[in-house]
């Protein structure tokens, strides 16, 4: 027989449902508890006392199944069953109780109720409360300089110096309109951004771009797997494929296992480490003014490799997975506050994400033009530009380079992990969530497992981490401006937003940055076409 629950989720709409597999009496003939497995790869038993049994439901004409019986569970219950193995629930006698007089003033409108439903739905918050904000829009920031995009800034350090450290400072605010966009559709819509497109432009438009991504990721995050390597081979010595298999593994334990809140505390504590890159900076040697005169007045050369390179800025910063990551880790995150202080809090969390991660950009930028730069080196990874720095500005540069590096990747790729399986989720409408634990919603969990096997394979069959990066930009170079529309019709969109549509000055933005991502892909193909981005 079938088990649902009265208010928690077991995983009814998931790919196993949860399933009677035995039946305990005692010596008088009398039902004494029930045995419930759910889930084939993520898998959990439970022991269910008689007395939490609400319903008993026969079997229907159109039901294969045998039945469904009805259990009393709270979705908190079910949440705290983090334990491996068989757990038991406790009998509704052990069960903490609402307090009567409590649940009566909530119900009844009296003046002490009223009071109370309102200071539980306005929040004060305390003051000093920044860390109290701060989640997914920080960690969305700081992730977005995976590996890839240290490549990508390094190498422009590298080849064209400080000339492109104004677009840093343009990109900002950009980078923040999208993902500002993105956590107030989810906010809003309490819907991801491939739920919204396959619900009002069809499910092959969700599966499309949902492949891309996947393609996209796959290929970002057995690079990053590489480069994390590559940082502990820098630090300890080992050749770098030592580290693959257990990188990957402890990146997939947490990001499964771990309820979202220790998820984002764990990830954003590591983003710390990315301080590597602006101490790195100043161990260089740097030209501070010639650094701030890059800063605030635009340089560019009009060559194909200055554009491009201008143009991979763009891209490594406004990337397609940062955008599912922020819409649906929004509808996770727990706000508090009213809607109108919730908003102001995700301007704040995004606003912080974007002004970190680009200060770091900002850095690495400095650090590879003083060096790499000055001495006409050239590089093709972030490993070779931490090697590359030791001669230059002493080992301890390229010891805070290799932190960084690391510190990027193990950041990254649990973000890249997530959208995936958001993604994919959202497009096939499947329940899903980091939120909810593996044996409720295995088929999100399965994409998420199914990710890391195929990137750690890759990693481990050596494929060039230049080749993946640079096919995983083209697969952005397409998905990113299609994305950015879609976050502007969704955003616009009466019936999603209702009173709540995107402004003046933020549609402005964002059809801004769609036509310099356009911009970026038409240049990126002309160059592929002529030979000259090869």
């Amino acid at each position: 027989m079938k088990v649902e629950a009265t208010e928690g989720d077991l995983g009814e709409q998931d790919v196993s449902p949860a399933k009677v597999t035995d039946v305990e009496m005692n010596q008088q003939g009398d039902v004494e508890a029930i045995k419930v497995s759910k889930g084939v790869l993520f898998k959990k038993e439970l022991e269910v006392p008689a007395d939490r049994i609400q319903a008993v439901n026969s079997v229907d004409a159109d039901d294969k199944s045998n039945g469904t019986i009805m259990i009393d569970a709270k979705e908190e219950e079910l949440e705290s069953l983090t334990k491996p193995g068989q757990q038991t629930l406790p009998p509704e006698s052990e069960r903490p109780q609402d307090d009567p007089l409590d649940v009566l003033e909530q119900q009844v409108p009296t003046t002490e109720g009223m009071r109370e439903m309102e200071r539980d739905i306005h929040v004060p918050r305390p003051r000093n409360s920044f860390l109290r904000v701060i989640g997914p829009g920080l960690l969305s920031g700081t992730s977005g300089n995976d590996p890839s995009a240290v490549t990508t800034y390094a190498i422009d350090g590298a080849n064209v110096g400080y000339r492109h450290l104004w677009l840093m400072l343009l990109t900002t605010p950009l980078y923040y309109a999208v993902q500002f966009a993105c956590a107030k559709i989810g906010r809003i819509s309490k819907r991801g951004l491939s739920q919204l497109i396959r619900e009002h432009y069809g499910r092959p438009v969700a599966i499309a771009v949902s492949l891309l991504l996947v393609v996209s990721n796959i290929a970002l995050i057995a690079a990053d797997l590489a480069a994390v390597g590559s940082g502990l081979e820098l630090i300890t010595g080992i050749t770098w494929i030592w580290f693959v298999v257990p990188v990957a593994l402890a990146l997939w334990y947490l990001t499964t296992y771990r309820n979202f809140e220790s998820f984002k505390k764990i990830f954003l504590t590591m983003s710390f480490v990315f301080v590597a890159y602006i101490l790195a900076a100043f161990f260089t040697h740097a030209n501070w003014g010639a650094v701030l005169m890059s800063t605030f007045v635009p340089q560019l050369g009009f060559n194909f490799t200055s554009i491009s390179s201008a143009v991979a800025l763009l891209g490594a910063t406004i990337s397609p997975y940062s955008m599912f990551w922020q819409a649906q880790a929004e509808i996770e995150e727990k706000r508090e506050g009213s809607l109108k202080q919730q908003l102001s809090t995700i301007k704040l969390d995004v606003g912080s994400g974007a002004v970190a991660g680009q200060l770091v950009a900002y850095f690495i930028i400095i650090t590879t033009a003083s060096t790499l730069f000055v001495h006409h080196a050239s590089i093709n990874t972030a490993a070779d530009a931490a090697r590359s720095l030791e001669p230059l500005a002493g080992p301890l540069a390229r010891y805070l380079f290799a932190i960084g590096l690391i510190g990027s990747g193990l950041v990254a790729i649990p973000v890249l992990l997530a959208s995936t399986s958001y993604a994919v989720a959202g497009s096939f409408g499947w329940p899903g969530a980091l939120a909810r634990r593996p044996w409720q919603s295995e088929r999100f969990y399965i994409v998420l497992t199914a990710a890391t096997v195929a990137a750690m394979v890759i990693t481990l069959l050596r494929v060039d981490p230049i080749k993946l990066i640079f096919w995983s930009n083209i697969v952005a170079a397409i998905v990113a401006p299609l994305l950015v529309i879609a976050i502007l019709l969704v955003g616009n969109h009466r019936t999603i937003m209702k009173n709540q549509r995107l402004s003046l000055l933020h549609n402005f933005s964002l059809v801004l940055i769609v036509l310099i991502l356009i911009a970026g892909a038409v240049l990126l193909f002309y160059g592929l076409a002529t030979g000259q981005g090869g």
